[in-house]
């Protein structure tokens, strides 16, 4: 993304996330760009909210929803204390929830390798989709 004061066009913004005291801009042209270059874009903690702008942009997103079932396995993934993992727990429960029609796939697995694993299964069995636009 760009890491800078975000001075593009309207509408090309898909996503702006502040990492320390940095704002990081991901745009529809940078999407575009890699996807054309037959490459997927990863974009770490996306909301729903870029979610929709991808596909007001008539971008397609892969939507996967990475979901563990203990506080014990998040902890094994990730470097977080115990009520962080149990409020991830918990987020990832009420976004399964109310946008269960948004997601392409929901992962499970408790070590990094089975969550890798899992995420590119979804991303390949994707791969064979065909997306038409409604009109």
């Amino acid at each position: 993304g760009i890491n800078a004061e975000y001075g593009g066009e309207e509408g090309s913004l898909i996503d702006c996330q502040r990492k320390k005291n940095e704002f990081y801009y991901v745009t529809r042209e940078e999407v575009q760009k890699v996807s054309h270059g037959g490459k997927h874009c990863v974009l770490e903690d996306a909301n729903i909210y870029t979610v929709d702008q991808l596909q007001k942009a008539g971008l397609h997103p892969i939507v996967i929803l990475v979901k563990c079932k203990s506080s014990h396995e998040i902890r094994s993934v990730r470097n977080c204390t115990s009520e962080q993992a149990v409020k991830t727990i918990s987020k990832s429960n009420k976004l399964e929830q109310e946008y269960l029609p948004k997601f392409t796939a929901i992962v499970n697995g408790s070590k990094c390798d089975d969550i890798f694993r899992a995420i590119l299964s979804a991303v390949n069995n994707h791969k064979e989709s065909l997306w038409l636009p409604i009109s």
